[in-house]
């Protein structure tokens, strides 16, 4: 009789485990449906992306400007060695969102400005100053905390200013281009 009444006592506490452990599967259950759903998304938003980066690179007939995409966002330099390695990683919604406002009817036709409408009207004309604002607007939403080399990046951007004609020039001389350069640090760099 004593190992039948043991053996009643584990069968009660079994139940009582059982029961707990329902719940927690339930919830690991629903917590695992939410982290599924965000990966659809995530994957429908990256192909979004990666749409958009194809058809810019079809469109981009300046090579120097593609030379400076890959230089700025697939390496990055350590800040204490400045040894020089590739990202794992790039920030695709960086390099993205620096050419959309270039293409508003690309972006708008792959569904992808809502991600920026509290930084950028996709209604108004592309100008100098308010490139720069809305790059300094996006730099505080979406930096991935990885360092970009400042040279590099300031480089990068004069030559989309001029590549998409916001300098309305089509070539700097040399002291034009360190004045921009160091114009641009001042407004980006320095708050």
């Amino acid at each position: 009789m004593d190992g039948l009444e043991e053996w009643w006592w584990i069968r009660q506490d079994v139940n009582k485990v059982t029961e707990q452990a329902v719940r927690r599967v339930q919830d690991d259950s629903k917590k695992a449906q939410q982290v599924g759903q965000q990966i659809k998304k995530d994957k429908a938003i990256n192909a979004k992306f990666a749409q958009f980066l194809g058809f810019l690179l079809k469109k981009l007939d300046n090579d120097k400007v593609v030379k400076w995409i890959y230089e700025v966002f697939f390496k990055t330099k350590h800040p204490k060695t400045n040894v020089t390695y590739l990202r794992k990683n790039i920030n695709t919604i960086i390099i993205v969102w620096i050419f959309a406002p270039f293409y508003n009817e690309e972006i708008k036709k792959l569904w992808l400005e809502d991600f920026f409408l509290a930084i950028y009207d996709f209604g108004s004309w592309v100008t100098l100053s308010k490139y720069t604002q809305y790059l300094k607007k996006l730099s505080l939403k979406y930096h991935d905390n990885v360092p970009i080399d400042k040279s590099d990046f300031l480089g990068f951007l004069i030559d989309v200013f001029v590549h998409y004609d916001l300098l309305n020039t089509k070539k700097l001389d040399n002291n034009e281009y360190a004045e921009l350069k160091e114009s641009l640090s001042k407004e980006l760099y320095e708050h």
